[in-house]
């Protein structure tokens, strides 16, 4: 029987927002043993899609801000404003956030890691 390892870690989890409503997702996060990761070395990115191999972004990560807090500073909150979401058709999208650890933004020097992942799905709105 052969050895496996897989080194995807990330989890899936899919979105629903509202175009043109302010976007903030707040996430926690623990190791397997519940306990909290400090986030505070962490550069967060987040990119939305119109699908896993399209080449343009819907949203980058310029679009979005990311804050570290809690106590144990394990909670990130992504946000965009609702000016930008106004900018984004309703529909089916992918998006991933992904993180550098050593936090200088440059994807070749820290370890770069896939925290999450999934479909990010945008309803129409009737009052922009």
């Amino acid at each position: 029987m052969p050895l496996t390892i897989n080194l995807d870690t990330a989890q899936r989890l899919d979105i629903t927002c509202r175009k043109g409503d302010s976007f903030n997702l707040e996430l926690t996060f623990t190791d397997d043993s519940g306990t909290a990761i400090n986030l505070e070395e962490y550069l967060f990115k987040m990119d939305v899609r119109e699908s896993d191999t399209a080449s343009g972004t819907i949203l980058n990560d310029t679009n979005f801000t990311y804050t570290v807090s809690g106590e144990s500073s394990n909670k990130l909150t992504v946000a965009a404003t609702g000016t930008t979401m106004e900018g984004v058709d309703g529909g089916m999208y992918v998006y991933d956030i992904q993180s550098d650890s050593d936090g200088d933004g440059d994807s070749g020097s820290g370890t770069i890691k896939t925290w999450l992942f999934g479909i990010f799905k945008v309803n129409e709105d009737i009052t922009l």
